[in-house]
């Protein structure tokens, strides 16, 4: 799996947005200015001006078209975004336009070829704004959602599955596989979303992230350029992941050494942390007997005998740094050797004599990620230290 730039994806994808905010403030398209709310909605509320700024030139809009925009059904997913994102905002929220919303969304007939019913992007927005509508017309958007969930491409399945759990459903994702860009893009904004295999999706992702664009301008012909609403549901999974990494992406970015990760990349997967971290110690323990000679004592009485009899440094037989005969070339020895010290008294003793389900050692994915590090990071130092091996 090819890593990905979250930070990175994040910054550009909302640069091009912002792009097509300030074009939508000069010449509005309804549509793709509710889906960039969706968006940037992503960020918060708070201190969001870019949002506020769309809101209100969303709002205007529909004052000056009200005596029309009703008999244009293309109108009416953006109709249900104002109701939604006015919910969100602590806005009151006119019923009246949510009754008329209800009323002309039970009229759309979906065996109309150009129906709003047939196209999941809008089904998606209406069922954001239908939450504040009596239940005959969820009931009604629910019904059109059941019938067309199994019909089509994989994005077409998922935004019909993410329109019923917004209306209160519960359903289960689709389980196909995806089949192009559109298809993956709409799967990590589900799994982030609503919760899924984020490992997998973002795996999908990483295979065709350069065969995407946002920008048709500078696209190249074997690029697909990605529209308004696919690039605000990539950019909602992107902000969820930058805020909440997945465990396992993190793992597998990170660059472990190559026998802590043999050693814990299948306990780590599967959820036991505990597990993982000790036989990391494990590990650190063996490299530190097998680097030394020394295999007569163990963890803490090992690291005393192979890193801390400092008043003579010429007895030790791991030597962080050369400059042992300065004050900071003793400091980082000493703080190094202390560190190993802990590792083995605080992350290898409690999981060696405690069950994982214990308090004192149960580790969530972070905490196990940290213990990880610093294990690594020790054996890395080993690895380059100077090591005077014990004569037989």
């Amino acid at each position: 799996m090819v890593p990905i730039n979250f930070h990175q994806l994040r910054t550009e994808l909302r640069q091009y947005l912002l792009n097509h905010k300030n074009s939508l403030l000069e010449s509005i398209d309804p549509f793709n200015c509710a889906w960039v709310c969706y968006a940037l909605y992503s960020e918060g509320i708070k201190n969001n001006l870019e949002l506020l700024e769309l809101f209100q030139r969303m709002l205007r809009w529909f004052e000056e078209e009200k005596n029309n925009l009703w008999e244009t059904q293309r109108n009416l997913a953006p109709i249900s975004a104002i109701v939604w994102l006015s919910g969100e905002i602590n806005q009151k929220i006119d019923q009246g336009i949510v009754t008329a919303l209800a009323e002309k969304v039970k009229q759309l007939n979906p065996d109309n070829k150009w129906s709003p019913l047939r196209d999941p992007e809008q089904v998606f927005l209406l069922s954001l704004g239908l939450k504040f509508a009596d239940d005959t017309a969820k009931e009604y958007l629910k019904k059109v959602a059941y019938q067309r969930i199994d019909r089509g491409l994989l994005k077409v399945q998922i935004l019909y599955t993410a329109s019923l759990i917004e209306l209160g459903e519960e359903v289960a994702s689709s389980q196909s596989e995806p089949q192009d860009p559109s298809d993956i893009i709409t799967l990590v904004w589900f799994s982030e979303r609503y919760g899924g295999d984020k490992h997998k999706s973002w795996e999908f992702f990483s295979s065709v992230k350069d065969q995407i664009s946002f920008d048709l301008e500078s696209s190249s012909d074997r690029e697909r350029v990605l529209s308004v609403p696919e690039m605000a549901m990539l950019y909602e999974a992107v902000v969820k992941e930058t805020l909440s990494p997945d465990p396992i992406l993190l793992f597998d970015y990170f660059p472990f050494h190559h026998k802590i990760k043999q050693a814990t990349e299948v306990l780590f997967k599967v959820g036991k942390y505990a597990s993982a971290v000790f036989q990391a110690t494990i590990i650190l323990n063996k490299e530190i007997q097998e680097c030394t000679g020394i295999f007569d004592k163990n963890e803490v009485a090992l690291v005393q005998a192979t890193m801390k009899s400092i008043n003579d440094p010429a007895r030790l037989f791991i030597k962080f740094n050369d400059r042992l005969d300065t004050d900071s070339g003793m400091n980082e020895q000493r703080g190094l050797a202390l560190i190993c010290e802990g590792i083995f008294s605080a992350f290898r003793n409690p999981k060696a004599h405690e069950p994982d389900e214990d308090e004192l050692v149960k580790l969530d994915p972070y905490e196990a990620l940290e213990q990880l590090i610093i294990i690594d990071y020790l054996m890395k130092r080993i690895e380059r230290a100077k090591i005077e091996k014990q004569k037989p």
